[in-house]
């Protein structure tokens, strides 16, 4: 590019010379390599911006354009005020006009949508005149993949760390309830007072003995589950077993459900007992998280080859500093709780191939999200895009 820039600036004292014809062919030519090349950029996976020395656009491909919430050129504002996304805004705003070398930021924005960026930005000068190229590239799906790699690794360790010692905690605690056993009929030849008082710490100590006793079993439970046994069954119809089975709990505690199925949805491979009890899972969650009342709304629908479950809640919410650590085994925010149910959860969706997100709101509600593919041998789970609708 730069030899054809001075072959035009060592062409411009010979005009005169330079027949019409061969002039124009030469324009046209120009031309069209330009529409060319435009036309390449317009067609690119990655968003491509060019910008002057004050940050106003001179060119955005569509892409970009889409990404960063319609910015245009010709607007006389500079990109960072044309971005929907405030903190994508004052990225921009720092960095564009002030760097001077090549420069890679791998940046997070909410706003026209969800997603992952990586953001080449590559200054340049041209007649004395700087530019800057911005290269936009969507790494949702990687980081996604990357994280889910990472906690189904990470759980996997501690499930194998975790079931050992459970194991090895196990006959020590049988021991020690069989000794409280022991002393609690030995009780009986104490003076009544001693006896009051040393029964009530024992009853202490059986009580704590049996819930570490509980807590354990659990565990081993999750931790010792059977093979995956895939055969065709109905999704509708495991999510309305769950619901059956905690229906007087939902009456009593006055939650209103309101479940829409997906009458189209085809059956297809899973280990029902496995869903079944991960449903269980998120609406014993859900029951809990309302205990004063409230409204539980189940969606089933398909898309192509996924079938999308959302169950939202009207509960107290997740604080958004729990938020990201809902899965990990032992995480809790309950004070009887395990920290067990949402990580069986994950395990049993990951199994599947399938995906869960979720959101939620202090005082609000809480959504989940599970994504689950239609199998059929070797379907993998499409890649889906809440916010483009599938």
């Amino acid at each position: 590019m730069s030899e054809k820039l001075d072959f035009v600036k060592r062409l411009k004292p010979r005009l005169p010379q330079i027949e019409k014809d061969s002039l124009y062919l030469k324009l046209l030519e120009a031309a069209r390599e330009n529409l060319q090349l435009e036309e390449v950029c317009k067609n690119l996976e990655e968003g491509v911006i060019i910008t002057d020395t004050e940050g106003l656009p001179v060119f955005i491909n569509p892409r970009a354009a889409d990404w960063l919430g319609n910015v245009r050129t010709g607007a006389k504002q500079p990109l960072w005020d044309q971005t929907q996304d405030p903190s994508f805004a004052d990225f921009l705003k720092e960095n564009v006009v002030t760097s001077r070398i090549r420069t890679v930021h791998d940046l997070k924005i909410l706003s026209p949508q969800e997603m992952q960026l990586r953001v080449t930005i590559l200054p340049g000068e041209q007649d004395g005149k700087t530019n800057f190229v911005i290269l936009l590239s969507d790494i949702t799906s990687r980081t996604e993949q990357e994280f889910e790699a990472a906690m189904l690794s990470r759980m996997e360790s501690l499930i194998r760390l975790a079931g050992g010692i459970a194991h090895e905690i196990g006959n020590p605690l049988n021991a020690i309830t069989i000794h409280l056993e022991l002393l609690k009929k030995r009780l009986a030849g104490l003076p009544g007072d001693k006896r009051k008082e040393i029964a009530a710490s024992l009853s202490d100590i059986q009580d704590e003995t049996r819930r570490l006793d509980r807590i354990i079993r659990n565990f081993l439970k999750a931790t010792r589950k059977p093979p995956l046994r895939f055969q065709l069954d109905n999704l509708n119809d495991v999510i309305d077993d769950a619901l059956s089975f905690l229906k007087p709990q939902l009456d009593v505690a006055k939650v209103l459900v309101k479940f829409s199925k997906d009458k189209g949805l085809p059956g297809f491979l899973m280990d029902r007992e496995r869903l079944y009890y991960a449903f269980m899972n998120l609406i014993k969650n859900a029951l809990e998280a309302m205990p004063k009342g409230g409204s539980l709304k189940i969606t089933l629908i398909h898309k192509q080859h996924c079938a999308i479950v959302t169950i939202a809640d009207t509960g107290c919410g997740i604080d958004e500093k729990d938020l990201s650590r809902i899965f990990d085994i032992y995480y809790t925010t309950k004070p009887e709780g395990g920290g067990l149910g949402l990580m069986m959860v994950y395990d049993a969706v990951a199994e599947h191939g399938g995906k869960i997100e979720v959101a939620s709101k202090l005082n609000k509600g809480t959504t989940f999200k599970i994504l689950l593919p239609i199998r059929e041998p070797q379907l993998q789970l499409p890649h889906y895009h809440p916010s483009k609708g599938g």
